[in-house]
């Protein structure tokens, strides 16, 4: 007797399981974001980031080129000890270029993450109030293009989470 309540409390739950219908829904998060105007803000604050340090780092590059052509055309004519100092001053000069790279592409990329997770927090949270206001027991993000197939039982819940974030 005490093996037959086991067995109904292992099987039952399998037989109610197979019963539920499974109901699928899609979206393509890329196109959602795009949507947003939130994003459209973010990515014209990055852009305009990018144009400033594009902007410096090419006023760097005409000081490193112009220090060159004087080193360049005087090298023949100057003593060792000038010749070195000028040398060393365009090694510097490169270098403080070099880093200037580097901090700027850390720096898009820190104000990047900055700007993007709440917005994505944003729509996952939408995402998920369209599951659980439909039903949905799951939802497949399709932007990444690994989904084979799609069945005409699937949703696509975009509209829906659009809705959710009062998007056109």
């Amino acid at each position: 007797m005490k093996k037959l309540i086991i067995a109904l409390f292992v099987v039952l739950p399998l037989g109610v399981f197979a019963q539920q219908d499974l109901k699928i829904g899609y979206i393509n998060k890329q196109e959602l974001v795009s949507a947003m105007p939130e994003y459209a803000t973010a990515m014209k604050q990055l852009e305009d980031m990018n144009l400033k340090y594009i902007t410096e780092g090419k006023k760097l590059q005409e000081e490193f080129q112009k220090k060159y052509q004087e080193y360049s055309e005087s090298q023949d004519s100057l003593d060792a000890t000038i010749k070195k100092y000028k040398e060393s001053e365009l090694m510097r000069l490169q270098q403080s270029i070099e880093e200037f790279s580097k901090s700027a592409e850390e720096n898009l990329k820190k104000k990047q993450q900055e700007l993007v997770t709440p917005i994505v927090e944003k729509m996952d949270k939408a995402i998920k109030q369209v599951g659980d206001e439909n039903g949905f027991t799951y939802i497949i993000d399709n932007s990444a293009g690994i989904i084979s197939y799609t069945s005409a039982k699937s949703i696509n819940v975009l509209p829906l989470a659009k809705k959710a974030l009062n998007i056109q």
